[in-house]
């Protein structure tokens, strides 16, 4: 989604989701939506980058921490600015990190399930 507004996250998360941030969709690709429970933990600090929502989380007890959620390019030259950009958003960001989401990356050769493999970006 290019926009999205509180009505759609109350209906689709609940009411106990009475915050959030994203990055908008391009046309039919991408888009993040992280959202959280106020009373539970404080989201600060949100950078936006093409392919990645990052932003820290406190809670009242515990250490801060990092969380990075990505939805990773499909052209294999952008994958590897991606990746590249992922290590930069690290290296300004210490402490405790957590990075998920979809990296449109290949792991293992039995993990594609169409052909044309590119070992190389694997």
């Amino acid at each position: 989604m290019a926009l999205i507004y509180s009505p759609i996250v109350l209906d689709i998360l609940g009411s106990e989701f009475d915050d959030f941030t994203f990055l908008p969709a391009y046309g039919t690709r991408g888009g993040i939506l992280l959202a959280w429970k106020s009373r539970v933990v404080t989201i600060s600090d949100p950078l936006l980058t093409q392919n990645a929502l990052m932003a820290k989380v406190s809670a009242a007890s515990g250490t801060p921490w990092w969380l990075t959620t990505v939805y990773g390019p499909q052209d294999d030259t952008d994958k590897i600015l991606f990746l590249q950009e992922l290590r930069d958003i690290r290296a300004a960001r210490p402490g405790p990190w957590m990075l998920c989401g979809d990296f449109n990356l290949i792991y293992r050769a039995e993990d594609k399930n169409m052909g044309g493999l590119h070992q190389r970006m694997m």
